[in-house]
């Protein structure tokens, strides 16, 4: 196989892999690889560069490709809108207003941007976003604090007098950690998961 051939069948496949990127994973791994199966038996016998060119011109526009697989398995385009960074933004941090949250609920569950496993996990990934993970921290808090509850002060002090268990405290506060990182790794995957999609959209758009 030849640099022309490597070089020209190598960008096919970043092209379609680029058109590709709204699609389920596997679906697109699927697609690829028979794709590149295809290319693999056209040029099993002869690879010159114009050989090369015949077989990605018989397989098509990797837009075109990218189109008809959408179609096959019901995926959308994704239209670009500001709902769709606002729907981020409201999820992260619209739980410290009365609504903000729940206006981010319904932007992200009405765009085509993300699939239905997108939406879950940007919703049931702590609800509220940070408010709620604050929320759960000053509960956790709260449920230490008063654990033991009163002490008699006419008897010895017992274990509830003493200093809180370091262990416990350890535990806690990673807890505390763990559930505000929930919510700004459920952003950040939400909006790696847009540019893929509108990354998708764009090529598919200037190739057309």
């Amino acid at each position: 196989m030849n640099g022309t051939r490597h070089r020209e069948v190598g960008e096919y496949l970043r092209r379609l892999h680029r058109s590709m990127a709204d699609l389920p994973a596997e679906r697109r791994d699927e697609i690829l690889a028979e794709i590149e199966e295809h290319i693999a038996e056209g040029l099993a016998e002869r690879a010159t560069e114009s050989d090369v060119r015949n077989v990605l011109e018989r397989l098509g526009d990797p837009a075109d490709i990218a189109a008809e697989a959408r179609e096959r398995f019901g995926i959308k385009p994704t239209r670009r809108s500001w709902t769709d960074p606002a729907a981020i933004i409201l999820l992260l941090i619209g739980g410290f207003t009365i609504i903000g949250w729940f206006v981010g609920v319904v932007l992200l569950w009405i765009s085509d941007a993300w699939n239905t496993r997108d939406k879950i996990i940007g919703t049931l990934v702590v609800p509220g976003g940070l408010a709620g993970a604050l929320g759960v921290g000053l509960a956790s808090s709260a449920v230490q604090g008063t654990s033991c509850g009163p002490v008699e002060t006419t008897v010895a002090p017992g274990p509830c007098a003493t200093a809180p268990s370091t262990d416990g405290s350890v535990v806690g506060l990673i807890l505390v950690v763990l559930v505000v990182i929930a919510p700004i790794a459920t952003a950040v995957y939400l909006s790696l998961r847009l540019r893929q999609a509108r990354l998708a959209s764009l090529v598919e758009g200037e190739e057309q």
